[in-house]
């Protein structure tokens, strides 16, 4: 793994967006955005991380926020989905 405090940064993003907010596609997308300044400053204290690094995190979170674009639409929408830790309001014991 290139940079396995950069990856934990936005496991962390991910888990803290996901869970305050309860919509998984928020957290994917904070994660994505939150990954190339991630990589940038914790790659190696003092040291950048090569460009093809950069870009590479650059065009890999583009990707994942281009394939949430339905996602956000129904987020803006207010139509997404919310996560739940239990049963949904419509099981029944």
């Amino acid at each position: 793994m290139l940079a396995p405090w950069a990856a934990l940064g936005a496991l962390l993003v991910f888990i803290v967006v996901s869970v305050a907010w309860r919509y998984v596609s928020l957290g994917s997308v904070s994660a994505a955005a939150a990954m190339p300044l991630l990589m940038y400053f914790l790659w190696a204290p003092g040291h950048a991380p090569p460009l093809v690094v950069d870009f590479g995190t650059l065009f890999a979170s583009g990707l994942v926020i281009f394939n949430h674009n339905a996602n956000l639409q129904r987020l803006m929408d207010g139509t997404e989905p919310k996560f739940s830790f239990g049963k949904s309001q419509g099981d029944t014991v």
